[in-house]
């Protein structure tokens, strides 16, 4: 077997790693009180048009038609969506030959293991924006037509929006993909096409943001919740109507947070996005035919579509799952621009340092191990940064098959000691 065979091989076996321990941890926790990836698909509109609440509805269709629990539902919902996303990414990697910065870009722990790492954001909604731009990049390929591609993102952007509001801050990515599609020349064309594709969602939107959900509509959904279902309004159901659409959550979002909390993060920022950054600073469009590779450069697009994204990291809370989103659109659209041959492909090493490691396979297997696997953010701001990610993936689920509740062997030994302070 090739070299290229064994990586694609490894990538192959990682995402079906991921597949299964999503599955499995979306299993355990679907009937857990406290979860806030199930408290978001509670939200619907029995009290009354609120942002989120499609999703609820969705699932209480589906709960009648099913005859099932609801939260058995939820859990399905979730897993179809992991599903779904994770196949249709596989599938797009599928025999490409990456270099070893793309190989860093695709492990890095703010991507796809994230999720699992930290399973408090495992089963959130963005879940499915993934799946619906990843559909979308399929959907650019030459054998679609250029109205398949916008009618899709006409009629889908808008539910979508319905379910998580905060979509529109990464419309930008999506308007990338309609100028290389329909070959838009001008600015003029480009505003009036993604205009008339986004008008729906716009409309959407500021229905949204005209008519919340008052404090009354919000007792009678829980009320409804708890009749029909038995369950609670809580985390993300219960935030509703304090947590608004206006922009007036900044100082509960930074009353806690402190100067070491903002550096973590943009630590976390430069390491996690650092093998990202240095593919697109360091190669670029290969012809300039169209309005976008006429006017910017690669690295510079990729800047401008992260600054929207800054709204959520001043008026939310869980920063690690900003960071896992805004990495998750950057990458895949950096694929998109990969595998349709629109950028150079150049690996360049001008470091010594890294050079030397490159030149030395068990350090860079080292390197990398610990890079990709040693690591992750937690879910919200004042989180510090969890360890030993990979180790804690494997351990925490035996314990949960098992059910044991950790090495308690030799309790006395200095190395139990340090595994359960340290390590669990």
């Amino acid at each position: 077997m090739n070299l290229e065979k064994k990586i694609n091989l490894r990538i192959n076996l990682y995402i079906y790693f991921i597949i299964f321990y999503s599955i499995f941890y979306l299993y355990t926790k679907h009937n857990v009180g406290n979860d806030s990836s199930i408290s978001e698909w509670l939200i619907n509109y029995q009290g009354g048009f609120t942002r989120r609440g499609l999703g609820g509805e969705i699932n209480f269709f589906l709960q009648k038609i099913f005859d099932l629990p609801l939260r058995k539902i939820i859990f399905f919902t979730q897993s179809f969506f992991h599903f779904i996303y994770l196949i249709l990414l596989l599938n797009y990697l599928k025999n490409y030959q990456f270099n070893i910065i793309q190989l860093f870009a695709l492990f890095t722990p703010i991507f796809l293991i994230y999720p699992i790492a930290e399973i408090e954001v495992l089963g959130r909604k963005e879940m499915l924006l993934y799946v619906f731009f990843i559909s979308t990049v399929y959907l650019c390929s030459k054998k679609f037509s250029n109205n398949l591609l916008n009618t899709f993102i006409c009629i889908t952007f808008p539910v979508i929006v319905l379910i998580w509001e905060q979509v529109v801050l990464y419309a930008p990515y999506f308007v990338i993909l309609i100028i290389i599609k329909n070959d838009l020349q001008t600015f003029s064309n480009v505003f009036k096409k993604t205009l008339l594709i986004f008008t729906p969602s716009l409309i959407v939107f500021f229905l949204i943001f005209i008519y919340p959900l008052s404090n009354h509509g919000h007792q009678q959904m829980c009320e409804y919740l708890n009749i029909t279902y038995g369950e609670q309004c809580y985390m993300s159901a219960s935030l509703l109507v304090t947590n608004t659409i206006y922009f007036d959550t900044f100082q509960t979002v930074h009353e806690n947070a402190s100067i070491e909390n903002y550096l973590r993060y943009l630590l976390i920022f430069l390491i996690g996005f650092g093998p990202l950054n240095y593919l697109v600073f360091t190669n670029s469009f290969k012809q300039k035919n169209n309005y976008l590779t006429k006017n910017f450069k690669l690295y510079q697009i990729h800047i401008i579509l992260l600054v929207p994204v800054i709204l959520l990291f001043l008026f939310g809370y869980d920063w690690g799952r900003w960071i896992n989103i805004s990495y998750t659109f950057s990458v895949i659209l950096y694929l998109f621009f990969l595998k349709s041959d629109l950028i150079t492909n150049f690996l360049i090493i001008n470091n010594f340092l890294l050079r030397k490691i490159f030149n030395k396979q068990k350090i860079l297997f080292l390197v990398f191990f610990f890079f990709s696997f040693f690591w992750n953010p937690k879910t919200v701001i004042t989180g510090d940064i969890a360890t030993n990610s990979l180790y804690k993936i494997i351990y925490n689920s035996t314990k949960l098959i098992f059910n044991h509740d950790g090495i308690r062997l030799f309790q006395d030994n200095p190395i139990i000691k340090f595994h359960k302070k340290y390590i669990e």
